[in-house]
């Protein structure tokens, strides 16, 4: 048994542990089941000698007690067969459970991100009339609805950048969508670069600060300079780079500026030149 790190989630190392529990109570059913055949066939062929009719009787009673004894060890194997499967069929219910619960609230936590998404596109400042018209035509919970409730789809295992561009296609938001997939979407959508993880970092990095600075726009220009520096100070944080390396850019503007008491901007600005991180 593996001993569990510190900083390993919880859920997924009770997940491997369940795993490992069942592949160990196979393993032991199998071993079980091959120790009770081969007692099953020395207690048959010490019953077929003592059967014998030109067998004496010291050689039968031989028999006799060899198969009693084969007879009392393929009972035991067998019901070690039962009991290890019987721990395996629990170990597996539990297994399915953790499962069912953990693909539930990935789905529901790929949900509200594809609603987020999707509002925010649907109030893009560089909506077309005609693309804001045909958008708000369209009821957005419906079709969450419809997607979501099919729970024979396993909606929540695919890249939530691709979920969220199909049904911006149907709302007629794929040009908006295309501007700000690099700021909403999980990778890998839009495709990883080559460059290294270190390279990718320091190419969110700007776009990161650039989102979290948008809401001070809105702020009185003698409070902008400490805000700045608490942005400065939050960014040095060791918690950020992995956050900016598992997060799109727009969802970790918005963890930070929660983080600093800052309200994230629903309409950010958009770059001259879209992200591609």
């Amino acid at each position: 048994m593996k001993k569990a790190p510190a900083d390993l989630d919880i859920q997924a190392y009770c997940r491997d542990l369940a795993l490992q529990q069942v592949q160990m109570l196979t393993r032991l059913a199998e071993i079980a089941m091959q120790l009770a055949e081969g007692e099953g066939v020395r207690a048959i062929a010490a019953q077929t000698r003592a059967a014998q009719p030109k067998a004496d009787e010291a050689a039968v009673q031989a028999a006799r007690a060899e198969a009693q004894e084969a007879g009392m060890a393929f009972s035991r194997f067998s019901r070690s067969v039962q009991r290890s499967l019987a721990l395996r069929s629990r170990a597996a219910a539990d297994l399915c459970a953790g499962d069912k619960a953990d693909r539930k609230a990935r789905r529901a936590r790929q949900r509200n991100h594809v609603a987020d998404a999707l509002e925010a596109l649907v109030w893009d400042p560089e909506l077309s009339p005609g693309e804001r018209i045909r958008a708000e035509e369209h009821d957005l919970q419906e079709h969450l609805d419809a997607l979501y409730e099919d729970e024979d789809s396993r909606i929540e295992d695919r890249p939530v950048g691709a979920v969220i561009a199909g049904l911006a296609c149907g709302l007629g938001l794929s040009d908006a969508w295309r501007r700000r997939a690099a700021d909403c979407s999980d990778p890998p959508y839009p495709p990883p670069l080559t460059e290294t993880p270190d390279e990718i970092r320091e190419q969110r990095r700007p776009r990161v600060l650039e989102l979290l600075s948008q809401p001070l726009r809105t702020m009185d220009r003698d409070e902008i300079p400490a805000l700045m520096a608490g942005i400065e100070t939050r960014l040095r944080e060791p918690d950020v780079p992995a956050m900016i390396d598992a997060e799109p850019p727009m969802r970790v503007a918005a963890r930070l500026c929660r983080s600093l008491g800052l309200e994230p901007h629903p309409d950010l600005d958009r770059a001259d030149k879209p992200d591609t991180g």
